[in-house]
């Protein structure tokens, strides 16, 4: 979290130079103000990285289409992010995550319980940048849909066959630029079941296209981030459960690889870690 950790640094400046230049180092109970001076100095800066996102946001086009992701836009999602998590009181146990591909991009496909699911992929996972085919309304949300666009995530209509297949196209032509990895939830929404959904064989096209890495996770009570915040920590589990490389899953149909795939995450979520 850059952004967090440098409004705690500019935070403790500035309440250490109030303190001393103000002359109260003088008089020994007024250490106990430094405190005060911190959090009202982090909380002025937040407001004004807010400030930042919504102004900028103004200026940005949202009929633009970028032709690649943009690692600025995408890095003040991914850190504004990972923020919102740590308020939150998450604490994500990573499993496996050793085997994440080195110096390759690669698809990733996981079960997907709540909008928290691509956070904990974010701070799992060290490939950057790692955008996400997502469904048309988070790009419209005001202010962040914005954002989100001009970080290079995907929007996909199922239902509009045209529409997906230029998606699925762009996605893997990302992973052959070399220009991002990909983030894909097969179950197509959120599933709030405890059985999942089957996966769309269509989806696994972009490792076909780009002839990348399978990246398959399970994550774990991700749901329950939103009902206990603020009062309780949320404990949710990362793992990756195999990678499947080109040579593994090419003479295979991508109805073969989307049941393999779904089997292997809903065995896992069998499991309490």
């Amino acid at each position: 979290m850059i952004q967090h950790n440098i409004m705690v640094g500019l935070s403790l400046i500035a309440s250490l130079l109030i303190y001393f230049l103000t002359g109260q180092y003088l008089y020994w109970y007024c250490i106990f103000l430094i405190p005060v001076y911190f959090f009202g100095a982090y909380l002025v800066l937040l407001i004004i990285y807010m400030l930042f996102i919504a102004v900028v946001s103004w200026f940005l086009n949202k009929k633009d289409i970028p032709e690649k992701p943009n690692r600025f836009y995408y890095g003040i999602i991914r850190e504004t992010a990972l923020f919102g998590l740590f308020l939150t009181r998450c604490k994500v146990k990573k499993i496996n995550t050793n085997l994440e591909p080195k110096k390759v991009r690669y698809m990733v496909v996981s079960n997907h319980k709540s909008n928290f699911d691509p956070i904990i992929l974010f701070k799992c996972l060290k490939e950057n940048p790692i955008v996400c085919v997502t469904k048309p309304e988070i790009l419209d949300m005001p202010v962040a849909g914005k954002w989100v666009r001009y970080s290079g995530f995907i929007p996909i209509e199922r239902d509009n066959i045209q529409q997906a297949a230029q998606a699925i196209s762009t996605a893997a032509n990302y992973i052959k630029n070399d220009q991002a990895s990909i983030c894909i939830y097969p179950e197509g929404k959120r599933n709030m079941e405890d059985e999942m959904l089957d996966f769309h064989p269509g989806s696994f096209k972009i490792a076909y296209r780009s002839k990348c890495p399978i990246v398959i996770c399970s994550t774990k009570n991700t749901m329950n981030i939103k009902k206990n915040f603020p009062f309780k920590k949320t404990k949710v589990t990362f793992k990756i459960l195999e990678v499947l490389n080109y040579e593994d899953y090419k003479d295979k149909s991508t109805s073969e690889i989307a049941k393999y795939s779904r089997d292997l995450i809903n065995e896992d979520l069998k499991i309490k870690d």
